[in-house]
């Protein structure tokens, strides 16, 4: 309880610091501003001038679905057929989109708004039939009740087609009064937009398709290899920090001296943040794809949802090491003395081995999840996509490999507990058997009513609690992403 009691005062601290900064208008903005403007941004040749394949791509499959939407209009006897097949052509151009996920989740949208807005309008053409008048009057409740729904974020598109369906069917077909039923103009517009969704469908699957499952686990790796540096990083940081210069295990070496006020994930904060937002995109536009054409089980939206949020636990405990950090080193001249020679040395643990032991682990495992979701991509976004075609099969001992780093990972933390425990003990044990010496407290604790060292002391373990948590939180990752794994790599589920 300690630990987190410890983080709970770290964080109200942190509170305090921000509001004193605010009302004093303690403000450090321009510093940073050109301390970003200093920075050279290295240009990589081979980025810049890679060839897009990927719009290239998307460029050629857009003029072929126009170029078939066309013939609609050009081929006499389906222009006919169809009315000038005018509205196939819209429905083919308006559903196109980056993922077959999300051109699915467009052409759903367009469907169900088609249906509602056609349905109005054939109970407007039964009370009104040609008034225009009643028409109008018909039509405005609906108009505002859809352009109200339109602002909410699940109905935009969808009310957005709701709307404008049954102004087009009635103020439509008005010039031409009773010539044509008004619930013959209903059976068209439904006609044609079933007609250019399913050319879509068709289109979009077998002409150069871009799976938004893809794009989802090309997502969650970057993602993860983002936290894997920044756990690197802590590492790298902590080694600073506390005189362990010559570990030499760290791959990211930061200079402190340049990055007094940013934080080491500060960089990372606005891309990873995008990187989540995208995933969440991509997990509803994969939802809607045939991916059991190469799973063994339907897509799990559940699971990849809660994985998103595992990685967002993830992100904010690196953020809270990372502003413990920042706050010990604001006392780093102090540092090797507190942890040295106060309290024979037991104060500040030194947690130099558990992070080297740690931040390798946790590579470790981010790397084998790394190398799950690579396996496990779809043939065609290997060869198009990344150029490459991986002969490599997931066999059962994968699984194992992965149960076992879990198992390391739940052993981390249970380790974690018990080396705070017994370090806490020769604390309490060390000031007990001074005082039983020493009537005076001021001598034995010399720091009583040093609010530096108050402030070392509680940023320090709700660092031990930050990290404890974060081995918690990947380790909850990891038993995501193994779930997933059986759920698309074998036909038995069995949860872990």
């Amino acid at each position: 309880d300690s630990l987190s009691h410890a983080f709970f005062l770290f964080h109200l601290e942190a509170i305090v610091r921000l509001l004193t900064q605010v009302t004093t208008n303690d403000n450090n903005r321009k510093n940073t501003i050109n301390s970003k403007k200093n920075q050279k941004k290295k240009i990589n040749l081979n980025e810049h001038f890679k060839l897009p394949w990927t719009r290239l791509l998307s460029a050629v499959k857009s003029m072929i679905i126009i170029g078939v939407g066309s013939i609609f209009i050009l081929v006499p006897s389906l222009s006919k057929t169809f009315e000038n097949g005018q509205l196939i052509l819209i429905t083919l151009c308006v559903t196109q989109g980056d993922t077959v996920g999300g051109a699915f989740t467009t052409m759903k949208m367009r469907l169900i708004g088609t249906l509602l807005g056609s349905i109005w309008a054939y109970i407007t053409y039964l009370l009104a039939h040609n008034d225009t008048y009643k028409t109008m009057s018909i039509l405005t409740p609906w108009i505002f009740i859809f352009s109200y729904l339109k602002l909410l974020p699940n109905w935009g598109y969808t009310a957005a087609v709701a709307t404008f369906t049954p102004i087009a069917i009635n103020l439509g077909r008005l010039p031409y009064g009773d010539a044509l039923p008004g619930g013959n103009y209903v059976l068209l517009r439904i006609e044609e937009s079933f007609v250019g969704i399913t050319i879509a469908v068709i289109l979009t699957l077998f002409i150069f398709p871009t799976f938004a499952i893809d794009l989802l686990k090309d997502n969650i790796q970057t993602t993860l290899k983002t936290c894997q540096q920044s756990i690197v990083s802590m590492h790298s940081i902590y080694d600073q920090l506390f005189h362990h210069d010559h570990s030499h295990e760290s791959l990211i070496q930061l200079d402190l001296e340049e990055q007094k006020n940013e934080s080491f994930i500060s960089t990372q904060r606005n891309s990873f943040y995008s990187l989540i937002n995208v995933q969440r995109t991509l997990v509803e536009h994969a939802s809607l794809e045939p991916t059991f054409w190469w799973m063994k089980n339907a897509f799990s939206t559940k699971r990849y949802n809660i994985l998103v949020q595992k990685q967002v636990y993830i992100y904010n405990m690196l953020h809270n090491i990372d502003a413990t950090l920042i706050r010990i080193k604001e006392y780093s001249e102090n540092i090797e003395h507190l942890q040295l020679n106060v309290a024979g040395g037991h104060l500040l643990p030194n947690l130099h081995r558990e992070l080297s032991d740690l931040s390798r682990q946790l590579s470790d495992c981010f790397h084998l999840w790394t190398s799950y979701f690579i396996l496990t991509q779809t043939r065609f976004h290997q060869l198009f996509r990344q150029c490459i075609y991986s002969h490599n099969k997931l066999i059962s001992t994968d699984l194992a490999k992965h149960e076992q780093c879990l198992i390391d990972l739940d052993q981390t933390i249970h380790r974690l507990h018990v080396q705070h425990q017994i370090g806490l003990n020769r604390l309490l044990q060390h000031y007990l058997s001074r005082l039983s010496e020493d009537e005076s407290g001021h001598s034995v604790i010399p720091y009583t009513n040093s609010n530096e060292a108050e402030s070392v002391f509680i940023a320090y373990y709700a660092l031990y609690y930050s990290t404890t948590q974060l081995t918690q939180c990947v380790l909850t990752l990891g038993e995501t992403v193994h779930t997933i794994f059986e759920l698309e790599t074998t036909h038995l589920y069995r949860h872990f």
